[in-house]
């Protein structure tokens, strides 16, 4: 008697090609055993790869079919499906081309995987109320170097130093992409408006300096004056501090203003 969680197991390793599957231990059919396990084998990793490019749309039709197709092989074998959702399937497939020659040679692969993942989990975050500019009037001068701001679950910040995100659009356009390059902008803010649609933008230096204070660190008001006033003169940081939060408002990437 075959245990069915053996079964089962020998099955699997079948289909990642890891191990054969006994005919015995197949029902006999209009097909043969050896043809049935075949068109199963090959049914597994197309499905997959389905689920790949319809997460990296773009990422494909820059690799080109033979790039494509040798990705999704090398992947596959390295990053099986665990779960019964494909959603996180390729959560490591910008690690993996990272990594992983001939891909690892052109930084803007990587990167290019990246950007579509972070539009999908900016797609796919929570919703959560957004608050206006108008509630900053609810406080005192006094009170504002304490404030800290609580962003909206889809709000990302992604750092790259390529050009990954002017491939992306021009893929998108239909155009012929621009060669792998250094990034004239050396962050991208991501996040979903309230019309459901995802957004992203260019974040320069400065910004940059701000997002990672106050997004990724939940630094206060105060801090993050002190951070800018490391690019800027003393007597113009409260200006571009106050003009950087009310592009945040202004975005609809505000959740809460927290006080102490």
């Amino acid at each position: 008697m075959i245990r069915l969680e053996s079964l089962q197991g020998r099955f699997i390793d079948h289909l990642r090609r890891k191990a054969d599957f006994p005919s015995a231990w197949c029902a006999q059919g209009a097909v043969d055993s050896d043809t049935g396990l075949a068109i199963y084998a090959n049914a597994y990793a197309a499905r997959l790869r389905e689920a790949l490019e319809a997460d990296h749309p773009c990422l494909a039709r820059y690799l080109g079919d033979e790039l494509w197709s040798r990705f999704c092989a090398g992947y596959i074998e390295q990053h099986p499906s665990r779960v019964r959702s494909l959603r996180g399937f390729g959560a490591q497939v910008p690690h993996w081309l990272a990594h992983n020659p001939p891909f690892s040679e052109h930084p803007e692969v990587a990167a290019l995987a990246a950007f579509e993942r972070e539009l999908m989990d900016v797609f796919d975050a929570a919703d959560a109320p957004r608050m206006d500019w108008s509630a900053m009037q609810e406080f005192e001068h006094p009170d504002w170097p304490h404030l800290r701001f609580g962003f909206h679950p889809s709000t990302r910040l992604l750092v790259t130093e390529t050009n990954a995100v002017e491939i992306w659009r021009a893929l998108k356009d239909e155009s012929d992409p621009p060669p792998g390059g250094v990034s004239a902008a050396p962050a991208r803010l991501l996040w979903r408006d309230a019309e459901r649609i995802s957004r992203f933008r260019p974040v320069q230096a400065e910004e940059l300096l701000a997002l990672r204070a106050c997004l990724l660190e939940g630094a206060d008001f105060a801090t993050l004056c002190e951070r800018l006033a490391a690019l800027r003169a003393p007597d113009q940081v409260p200006a571009l501090a106050v003009e950087l939060l009310r592009q945040w408002f202004d975005d609809g990437i505000i959740q809460a203003i927290r006080t102490p």
